[in-house]
C-alpha cells in the first residue's frame, strides 16, 4: 500500500497463463513419451493445450516421431496386444478405438498382431463353451440356449 491507502497498481495486475516455452513443452513430452506408449493423436491432444503456436506443435510432434518418443505403428500393436489379451475385445473394437486416435494409417500393423493372438478367430466359441458351463445344470435345455443366446 502506498501512502493514500490504494493498491500499488503495478504489484496488482492480473496474471495470465505463462506462455509456454518450446524446449520446455519438448522435455515434458519426452518424459511422459519414455514412461508409456503414446500415439500421436494423443500428443496432438496435449500440445493444443499449450500455448504454443501450430508451427511450434507441429515442431514437437515431429521430433518426438523423429526421436522414435512417438511411433503410430508400435501403439497401435501394444495397444491391440493388450486389449486382445486382457480386455477380450475383437477386431472391430480395436479397430474402432484405433480409429478414434485417427490411426487408420496403423490398423494393418494391428490387424497382424490380432490374426496372430487369434488365429482360429475362436473367441466366440470359447466365450460361448466357458458360458454354457456357468449355466446352472437343473435348466432345460432350451432354457440354457435361450440365455446362452441373450448373453452373446
Amino acid at each position: 500500500m502506498n501512502e493514500g491507502g490504494l493498491l500499488n497498481e503495478e504489484y496488482h495486475k492480473p496474471l495470465g497463463p505463462k506462455p509456454d516455452k518450446p524446449q520446455t513443452v519438448l522435455a515434458r513430452l519426452m518424459r511422459y513419451c519414455s514412461r508409456r506408449e503414446c500415439c500421436s493423436g494423443q500428443m496432438i491432444l496435449r500440445l493444443e493445450k499449450t500455448t504454443l503456436g501450430e508451427d511450434e506443435q507441429l515442431e514437437i510432434l515431429n521430433r518426438l516421431v523423429r526421436d522414435r518418443f512417438v511411433d503410430d505403428d508400435r501403439f497401435a500393436a501394444i495397444y491391440c496386444r493388450d486389449k486382445a489379451l486382457h480386455a477380450r475385445w475383437g477386431w472391430i473394437k480395436i479397430r474402432q478405438h484405433l480409429k478414434r486416435w485417427k490411426l487408420d494409417h496403423a490398423l494393418p500393423t494391428a490387424h497382424r498382431v490380432w490374426m496372430e493372438l487369434n488365429p482360429n478367430n475362436d473367441g466366440l466359441a470359447a466365450l460361448s463353451a466357458s458360458k454354457w458351463k456357468q449355466l446352472p445344470d437343473n435348466l432345460p435345455v432350451n432354457k440354457r440356449c435361450a440365455r446362452l443366446s441373450r448373453f452373446l
